[in-house]
């Protein structure tokens, strides 16, 4: 009997020997560990974080250091005068400022800009003018909102003269602006372009 119960007490005392080697284990070791993993998985995610931030810098940043495409340098400066575009650009002004355009010359010019200005250095010699000479019609504002349309167009534009007149104290009456203003194009670099960009 007292054998037995020896055994008994020896196997009691070694299940609890086993049990705290194991609490042991799980409480220094296994623990420890779980937290050093999700310790690294949050560092990971931050990297992570970190790394798409810099990735995005670094695709902002080449997307400044590209130039315009040859799309926009087409609009912005066209291979020949396209006065096709300019006749459309200023309709859409006529139809979304509600002023009229009472004539529209176009005065292309075979010769550089500024060739006639002998004494200066010209930054840019193949670039040539298409002069344009107008008349709008319609109130102060509605004029005033269709030369800064004109200003916003992709294609290169420079006002020359705005003549209002004498003015009305009434701004509400329609009037008549007599307007010149300078396109430019440039038929040198057709070369480089895969495709001619056209108005219509």
């Amino acid at each position: 009997m007292s054998s037995k119960n020896n055994t008994q007490t020896l196997l009691l005392f070694v299940a609890v020997l086993l049990f705290l080697g194991l609490f042991a284990f799980y409480y220094f070791l296994q623990i420890p560990s779980s937290n050093k993993v999700k310790a690294q998985e949050s560092e990971i995610a931050t990297l992570d974080k970190q790394v798409q931030l810099l990735n995005k810098k670094i695709s902002d940043k080449q997307k400044e250091d590209v130039g315009p495409s040859i799309k926009e340098i087409q609009a912005a400066l066209p291979l020949w005068d396209n006065t096709e575009q300019l006749t459309l650009d200023l309709n859409k002004i006529k139809n979304d400022t509600k002023v009229t355009f009472n004539s529209i010359a176009y005065s292309v010019s075979d010769k550089t800009t500024q060739q006639g200005e002998a004494n200066k250095k010209n930054a840019y010699p193949n670039v040539r003018e298409v002069k344009v000479t107008t008349a709008i019609m319609g109130t102060f504002k509605d004029i005033t909102d269709a030369i800064t349309q004109l200003q916003a167009l992709p294609r290169l534009v420079n006002i020359d003269t705005v003549n209002y007149g004498n003015l009305p104290k009434d701004l509400t009456r329609r009037i008549t602006v007599n307007l010149t203003f300078t396109a430019y194009f440039d038929p040198s670099y057709k070369s480089k372009v895969d495709k001619v960009e056209l108005p219509y």
